[in-house]
């Protein structure tokens, strides 16, 4: 017998797990609705019943989605879903993003590959573009690092 995708919102169809974080987990996923591909950040379930947790990553949702800038991912959707049964059940918050396909700073790093100095400094210049953007619209990103810092397939 086949296992059913888990559904997220009744719509995001949910694969495979694609980045790891102190908060949430971060996976692929299909919009059945509008048949294109995401990410889908779902709050970690042992973080669920801690307040504190549930308000910051709330408000990450509500400041994420306010922005519209080329450099930064792009938020489509965010809600709760429920997740186990009976007195095991629990509420998370999850934020719906555009997947962005291509390798962290981090990895690339790793690799040995590296930058050019002219390519670091394009790399800088848009990672300077997009923190002027959220700062002048009232968001601090606070984890800027070369692991949440990604470079498209493009470029």
């Amino acid at each position: 017998m086949t296992e059913q995708p888990r559904l997220v919102g009744g719509r995001y169809e949910l694969g495979a797990i694609i980045g790891r974080g102190g908060m949430a987990d971060v996976i692929a996923a299909n919009d059945i609705r509008l048949g294109r591909k995401v990410a889908i950040k779902l709050m970690r379930r042992e973080l669920g019943s801690d307040p504190l947790f549930l308000a910051r990553f709330r408000r990450e949702a509500q400041a994420a989605a306010g922005l519209n800038h080329p450099t930064i991912v792009a938020v489509y959707d965010s809600g709760e879903d429920i997740v186990g049964t009976g007195t095991d059940a629990a509420s998370l918050p999850y934020i719906v993003m555009e997947l962005v396909e291509g390798e962290t700073v981090r990895d690339i790093l790793r690799s040995g590959a590296g930058f050019t100095p002219e390519r670091a400094l394009q790399v800088a210049r848009d990672d300077l573009t997009a923190l002027d953007y959220s700062h002048r619209n009232g968001i601090v990103h606070r984890d800027i690092k070369p692991g949440n810092e990604m470079i498209t397939k493009s470029g």
